[in-house]
């Protein structure tokens, strides 16, 4: 099945964002403590989102409590414990790649029960399958 540019297009885009972001993590000045740079972020990204509700949104571009719901204020922990984990583990001395790669490796496996659990994603064998092969490569990337 052929599909459009605008089918990918969110992909491309966090393609391109994950790539600024560990560029940007990895060069974070390790004198400074980690929070400052993550608070100077958040700022930016909460600008950013404002400008971009009131550019997208055609209703009142203001949000009311019942637009924020606990998933929201998850979001936003989940978001801190991502960038401070990278943050940190970049000053220790992970690789780039290997971090990324661990997280990313990690995550996607651990999300497959949680989707079958949680949303009654079905789990195949081919996804069985290619999750042992992610782990494979992990285990030879980090050895």
């Amino acid at each position: 099945m052929e599909r459009s540019m605008v089918f990918y297009f969110p992909l491309m885009l966090t393609v391109f964002g994950t790539l600024l972001y560990h560029v940007a993590q990895k060069t974070m000045p390790r004198a400074v403590s980690p929070f400052i740079p993550l608070a100077a972020a958040f700022a930016v990204a909460t600008v950013l989102c404002v400008v971009l509700l009131v550019l997208t949104n055609d209703k009142h571009p203001l949000m009311s409590r019942h637009d924020v719901s606990w998933s929201s204020l998850a979001l936003g922990i989940a978001v801190v414990m991502i960038e401070a984990g990278f943050l940190v583990a970049y000053r220790f001395g992970w690789k780039l790649n290997r971090a990324a790669m661990t997280s990313n490796v990690v995550v996607a496996i651990l999300l497959i029960p949680l989707g079958a659990f949680l949303f009654q994603e079905e789990v195949s064998f081919r996804m069985i399958v290619g999750s042992s092969f992610c782990v494979s490569g992990l285990f030879l990337l980090l050895r």
